[in-house]
C-alpha cells in the first residue's frame, strides 16, 4: 500500500501534537501521577499514534518522522506502564497539603447526604427525649449501661472519687485506644451498611439519636445538665460529627449502587467514599484521646466551665475545616504550556 506521506503528516499531526503536550505536562510534575480523564486521553492518544507508527514502519522513507513517533511512542508507553517511586511521593509538602484539603471537599460536595444523616438523628433524639420526659419507665429500656440510668450515683462517685478510676498515664492510653477502636468500629459499620442501600445506615444513626436524646433529657431532669454538658461536648463535637459523616458516607454508598450503571467514573466515586471514611476516622482518634484523657475527668480537677470552653473552641476549629478548608483549590489543575512545533 502507497502512503501519502504528506497527506498523512497534516492529518496526524493534530494528535501528535495532543500527546506531546499531554506528556510535557506530565513529566513536569513531581509525582506523575495521571487522573482518570488523563489516563484515558494518554491510552486513547497512544494506541493511536501507535497505530501511525506502524504505518510510517511499513516504509521505506521518512526515517526522521518515524524516529520522531517511535520516541514519542516510548515515553507513552512509560507513562502507562511504569509507576513512579512510592518513596518520591512521601515527602511532598503539597501531595500532603492535598490529602488535608480533599476530606472537607469530599464533605462539602456531599453535604445533602450529611443533611440527611442530620435529620435521621434528630428525629432519633426527639423519639428518646420524648420518651424519658413523658414516660420515665422507659429509661430502664432505652438506657442499658447502669451508669446511665442512676446519674445520682454517677455524679457522686465521679465528683468524689476523681482520678481513682484512671489513676495512671498508662490505664488512660489503653482506655483512649479501647474507645478509638470501638468508636471506628461503629463508624465504619454505618459508612459500610449503604450496601443495604442507605436502610441499614438510617436505623444505626436512628438508633444512637435516640440513646442521645433520652441521656440528655433524662440527666437534665435530674440537674445534671452542666455535668453531662461538660462530660460528652470535648470529645463529642469530634465524635457525633464523625458519625454523622459515617451516615454521609452510607447514603452516599447507596447512591452509587443504585446509580452504578449511571456512573462512568464509579471508581472516582468509590475514591471519595474512602475519602469520607478516613477523614472520620482521623476525628475519632481525636475524639478517643479527648474522651480519654480530658472528658472523663471532672470538678473540682477540670471546672466544668472550663471543659465547655474548651468543648466551644474545637466546635469552631472543626466548623472552619469542614467549610472554608480548600475552597480556594477547587479548580482544575492547570497545565502546563508545550511548544506546538515539531519538526
Amino acid at each position: 500500500m502507497i502512503l501519502d506521506l504528506e497527506r498523512f503528516q497534516v492529518q496526524a499531526r493534530p494528535r501528535w501534537r495532543d500527546l506531546e503536550s499531554l506528556l510535557a505536562a506530565l513529566e513536569s510534575r513531581p509525582d506523575r501521577r495521571l487522573n482518570l480523564a488523563e489516563g484515558e486521553q494518554l491510552q486513547e492518544l497512544y494506541a493511536q499514534v501507535a497505530a501511525d507508527l506502524n504505518r510510517v514502519t511499513h516504509g521505506t522513507l521518512a526515517h526522521e518522522l518515524r524516529q520522531y513517533l517511535e520516541r514519542l511512542v516510548a515515553r507513552a508507553y512509560a507513562e502507562l506502564y511504569y509507576a513512579p517511586p512510592v518513596r518520591s511521593e512521601i515527602w511532598q509538602p503539597r501531595r500532603w497539603l492535598r490529602i488535608f484539603t480533599a476530606f472537607p471537599e469530599t464533605f462539602r460536595r456531599h453535604f445533602r447526604y450529611f443533611a440527611l444523616a442530620v435529620l435521621i438523628t434528630l428525629l432519633g433524639c426527639a423519639l428518646g427525649g420524648l420518651a424519658v420526659h413523658y414516660d420515665p419507665a422507659s429509661v430502664e429500656v432505652l438506657l442499658p449501661a447502669d451508669y446511665l440510668r442512676n446519674p445520682d450515683q454517677r455524679v457522686h462517685q465521679e465528683e468524689q472519687e476523681q482520678g481513682q478510676h484512671l489513676d495512671s498515664a498508662q490505664t488512660e492510653a489503653a482506655f483512649s485506644a479501647q474507645l478509638i477502636q470501638h468508636n471506628i468500629q461503629v463508624a465504619l459499620l454505618a459508612a459500610a451498611l449503604g450496601v443495604t442501600f442507605g436502610i441499614g445506615t438510617a436505623l444505626l444513626l436512628f438508633e444512637n439519636g435516640v440513646l442521645l436524646g433520652a441521656v440528655a433529657v433524662h440527666y437534665t431532669q435530674r440537674g445534671f445538665g452542666l455535668f453531662m454538658t461538660a462530660w460528652l461536648l470535648p470529645h463529642g463535637v469530634f465524635e457525633i460529627p464523625s458519625i454523622l459523616i459515617a451516615g454521609q458516607a452510607g447514603f452516599y454508598l447507596a447512591r452509587l449502587l443504585l446509580r452504578r450503571r449511571e456512573d462512568r467514573n464509579f471508581r472516582q466515586s468509590m475514591r471519595e467514599w474512602l475519602v469520607l471514611v478516613a477523614g472520620l476516622a482521623m476525628m475519632l482518634v481525636w475524639a478517643g484521646v479527648m474522651e480519654a484523657f480530658f472528658s472523663q475527668h471532672h470538678a473540682p480537677v477540670l471546672p466544668y466551665g472550663f471543659k465547655v470552653a474548651v468543648a466551644a473552641s474545637e466546635l469552631v476549629l472543626l466548623t472552619i475545616y469542614l467549610l472554608m478548608i480548600g475552597r480556594r483549590e477547587m479548580g482544575t489543575e492547570a497545565r502546563s504550556s508545550v511548544p506546538s512545533e515539531n519538526r
